[in-house]
C-alpha cells in the first residue's frame, strides 16, 4: 500500500482560521528569512494587524475555495488509482497540517508516501518549505520510506492541462488572435540571487504551453509586497505597455496555481482586470479559469504517483 500526499498552503474559513493562517505561515523561515525571535514578533504583529483587512477580501471572492477542491482532487485521483494507494491531503498553514496528515499514514501502516506538492514550479518559499515539513514530520519514524516530487511545471500531462483550458477560453469568448500573458505570484529577489529555480521554470513553461498553442506570449508577476525587491516584470505594469503596443485580446492565465484562490479570484479579478478596462481600456481581457478536478490534472497527478 501506497500513500499519496498532496500539499498545498491552505486557506481559513473564517477570521479567527485566517488569524491562524498568517501567524503560521510568517513563522515559516522560508517566508520570513530572520532568527526565530524576529519572526515570531513579526508573525504575531502582521497576523493580528492584517487578518481583518485580509478577510475583506476573502468575503469578496466567498472564502478560500481551496480546501474544497483539493478535497475534490483527492477523491478523484483516489478512484484513478484504486485500492493499492491511499490518498490524503495536508497544508502547510491550515488543517489538515503535514505531520497529522504524515501521522495518520503511519497509524494506518503505511510506510511508502509519495509526497506532491501542488506548486507546478519549486521554489524556495513554498516547495522547499513543505520538504523541510515532511523531513521533520518523519524524524521519529524509523522505516518511512519518503518519495519527494520536487515539480512538474514540464510533464506532458501539465502542458495539455493548460493548452486545453486556454483553447475554450478561446472558443467560448470568441476570441480572434489573443496574447497569453501569464501571470504568476512574484518571490522576493533575494531567493533568486540564492539559486532559487523559480522564474526560470515559469519562463520555460509559459513558452511550452503557448508554444503548443502556436500563440504569443510573455510572462509576468504579481503579488509582490510592497517592501523589499520582488522579480518582475510587474502584470500591470505590462498590460500598461501593452496597450500603448497596440494590443487588445489579452489572455491572462494564472500560470504557477492549479487551484482558485486569493491571488486569482481576488488580485486578478477584482482588481487587475478592473484596472486594466477601467483604467487602461482593455475591452478583450479575461482570465482562464481553473477547474477543480480536471481530468488532465488527474491524470497527470496519477503519473507522477505510479512512477
Amino acid at each position: 500500500m501506497t500513500g499519496i500526499l498532496l500539499v498545498n498552503m491552505g486557506g481559513a474559513s473564517s477570521p479567527k482560521e485566517l488569524k491562524v493562517f498568517l501567524a503560521r505561515m510568517f513563522k515559516d523561515p522560508y517566508i520570513l528569512p530572520f532568527g526565530a525571535f524576529g519572526r515570531n514578533f513579526l508573525s504575531f504583529i502582521i497576523s493580528n494587524t492584517r487578518y481583518k483587512s485580509s478577510w475583506k477580501k476573502y468575503e469578496l471572492i466567498g472564502g478560500s475555495p481551496i480546501i474544497e477542491s483539493t478535497k475534490k482532487t483527492v477523491i478523484s485521483l483516489q478512484n484513478e488509482l484504486g485500492d493499492d494507494y491511499v490518498v490524503k491531503m495536508a497544508f502547510s498553514y491550515s488543517a489538515p497540517f503535514i505531520d497529522e496528515s504524515i501521522a495518520s499514514f503511519i497509524d494506518n501502516g503505511i510506510y511508502d508516501i509519495t509526497v506532491i506538492p501542488l506548486y507546478p514550479q519549486s521554489s524556495f518559499s513554498t516547495t522547499s518549505s513543505v520538504a523541510t515539513d515532511v523531513k521533520n514530520a518523519t524524524a521519529n519514524y524509523q522505516n518511512c520510506n519518503i518519495s519527494f516530487v520536487k515539480e512538474f511545471y514540464l510533464h506532458e500531462n501539465f502542458i495539455k492541462f493548460w493548452a486545453n483550458q486556454i483553447k475554450v477560453h478561446i472558443n467560448k469568448n470568441n476570441l480572434i488572435n489573443p496574447y497569453l500573458v501569464f501571470s504568476a505570484h512574484s518571490i522576493p529577489k533575494y531567493l533568486v540571487d540564492k539559486g532559487d529555480t523559480y522564474a526560470n521554470a515559469i519562463e520555460a513553461s509559459a513558452k511550452a504551453i503557448a508554444g503548443k498553442l502556436n500563440l504569443n506570449c510573455e510572462h509576468a508577476y504579481q503579488s509582490g509586497m510592497k517592501r523589499g525587491e520582488w522579480i518582475g516584470p510587474d502584470t500591470k505594469k505590462r498590460l500598461m505597455e501593452l496597450k500603448n503596443q497596440g494590443k487588445e485580446e489579452i489572455i491572462l492565465i494564472p500560470i504557477s496555481f492549479v487551484n482558485e484562490n486569493l491571488e486569482t479570484l481576488y488580485d486578478l479579478d477584482y482588481d487587475i482586470i478592473p484596472y486594466a478596462k477601467n483604467k487602461l481600456g482593455f475591452s478583450k481581457i479575461s482570465r482562464v479559469e481553473i477547474p477543480v478536478a480536471d481530468k488532465d490534472f488527474i491524470e497527470l497527478l496519477k503519473d507522477i504517483a505510479i512512477k
